[in-house]
């Protein structure tokens, strides 16, 4: 089956679409116009050798990195911005990650009440996840991504070459988010991945293009049919309320998809301990996930912290914690669960058990 080449978000706020394609020096011009901004991750400039494509002017340079996107630190990328006499008819081109799309998306949706932008994705967790649903997330002092709204860019270029200088962690925090559109897209989607994402860590060129784009189509689904995360898109949460408490616990060493595929199977024990999956289904993904964590584990497990990480989530109703847990291939819903002694025996049942020991 021949993917498309371009694929459209139907969104409220303006349609938007992804092109597969090579960021060469044209379309890089051709995006461009006078008073434009280029927002870029320098390391990325810098390793893919981008100054002899980019023009000279105009040009942004960021650290990606957690205190850049702090509310506190985008004072110097705005002041930076209005210098260069930016106005509303021009736009912002953001060239980087999740972190670079989060402070260019942000800013976009805030300067002169609003203006256009444009993504390139250089790193495989933004290609196959972040660069599609608006989202956007800006740190306020110690708390993280507690700032944003949902805006999303005009265009975005996903060219698989980037992902050349990914380290195999990168590679496997990608591979980690995009698992949990597989599974809970349905069985013939979770069979695809678990026959495929090895391919994709190793590297081969044809099947990652080939499983960004289908995890992109998956996302999709849910966006459109819920883009303000009120309903059905909430299910995208699987993995995620664990994994973020799991980020916070090692003071974010471990890296998000990673700490996803850790959520995953978090989610998945609880499921199996409350019967609503066998045990054989538990741990068939968990083999598949812990292929992916690689031994990327906490070093220490302190449940009382992982408790009061998990109290945080935003997406918690009164004292309980929301989450999402799953019957199987496609089969994930909402739950709520009591703070009490039984999910602290799950917990530690799982990190005691099941954790693979560095």
């Amino acid at each position: 089956m021949t993917l498309p080449k371009k694929i459209t978000i139907n969104s409220r706020s303006s349609n938007y679409f992804i092109e597969f394609k090579k960021a060469n020096r044209r379309n890089f011009i051709d995006n461009i116009e006078i008073g434009d901004i280029i927002i870029i991750d320098k390391k990325v400039q810098s390793m893919h050798k981008l100054n002899s494509i980019l023009p000279k002017n105009s040009i942004i340079k960021i650290s990606a990195n957690e205190k850049s996107k702090s509310f506190e630190n985008l004072d110097k990328v705005i002041r930076k911005i209005l210098f260069y006499g930016f106005k509303k008819n021009n736009k912002l081109i953001i060239i980087g990650g999740g972190i670079s799309q989060d402070i260019g998306s942000f800013i976009s949706s805030i300067i002169f009440r609003g203006v256009d932008w444009i993504f390139y994705p250089t790193s495989f967790l933004s290609q196959c996840d972040s660069c599609i649903g608006g989202k956007t997330s800006i740190n306020f002092h110690e708390y993280k991504n507690q700032l944003g709204n949902f805006n999303p860019p005009k265009k975005i270029i996903i060219d698989i070459n980037f992902l050349k200088s990914q380290s195999n962690k990168e590679i496997r925090s990608g591979v980690g988010e995009m698992a949990h559109y597989f599974l809970v897209s349905g069985n013939d989607d979770t069979n695809y991945f678990l026959k495929n994402f090895k391919r994709v860590i190793v590297g081969e060129k044809k099947i990652s293009e080939t499983m960004i784009n289908k995890s992109l189509k998956i996302k999709k689904y849910f966006i459109e049919k819920d883009e303000f995360d009120r309903k059905e898109r909430l299910l995208l949460n699987y993995g995620h309320t664990y994994g973020h408490a799991l980020e916070a616990l090692t003071k974010y060493h471990i890296p998000h998809g990673i700490a996803v595929a850790h959520g995953i199977n978090i989610a998945n024990y609880i499921s199996y301990k409350k019967r609503f999956i066998k045990e054989n289904y538990f741990l068939k993904i968990k083999e598949c996930m812990d292929y992916i964590i690689d031994n990327n584990n906490p070093k220490i497990f302190d449940i009382n912290k992982y408790l009061s990480f998990l109290k945080k989530d935003k997406k918690n109703i009164n004292s309980n914690l929301r989450c999402i847990l799953t019957k199987g291939p496609g089969k994930m819903f909402i739950h709520e669960i009591k703070f009490d002694e039984n999910l602290i025996s799950y917990l530690k049942e799982y990190f005691n058990n099941f954790l693979i020991k560095n």
